[in-house]
């Protein structure tokens, strides 16, 4: 078996100490590091660092995010729109329709601008644009 490099002994022993099997022997590792002053001093830093990490601990914050997200959500939240201003608007319609129907009148052009002002007024009613698209919306499954 050939003489092992310093780079192979320092990831040997580095393997050795994460619990994995190392390349060479233990032996071969040890007289290597024995007889060479760059070895033993690189290990020497190593051993010290893993001292000084293994006394500190990763303390993870306890932050309760839920009650802001709560908040936020609540203010996004719109008010559910009853069906009561439905029933007026297609009452309106209704209205509209036999207004229409009427033989003997001729309104004018002011008749023909109710129902594009009865759809606006429904739009405002529930606040809604219905021209945005929205890119929150999920197909249910």
């Amino acid at each position: 078996m050939k003489e092992p490099s310093c780079e192979d002994v320092l990831m040997a022993q580095m393997a050795a100490a994460d619990g994995e099997e190392p390349a060479f022997s233990k032996d071969l590792l040890a007289t290597h590091v024995a007889g060479c002053a760059n070895c033993h001093h690189e290990l020497e830093q190593l051993q010290a660092l893993d001292q000084m990490l293994a006394g500190h601990t990763l303390t993870e914050p306890r932050v309760d995010l839920w009650p802001a997200i709560e908040n936020r959500i609540a203010k996004r939240a719109r008010p559910v729109v009853g069906w009561h201003p439905f029933a007026l608007i297609g009452l309106l319609l209704i209205i509209y329709k036999l207004l229409e129907m009427l033989p003997a009148r001729d309104p004018g052009m002011a008749i023909k601008l109710v129902p594009l002002v009865i759809v606006v007024l429904l739009f405002v009613l529930i606040k809604e644009n219905p021209f945005r698209i929205n890119t929150e919306l999920v197909l249910e499954r």
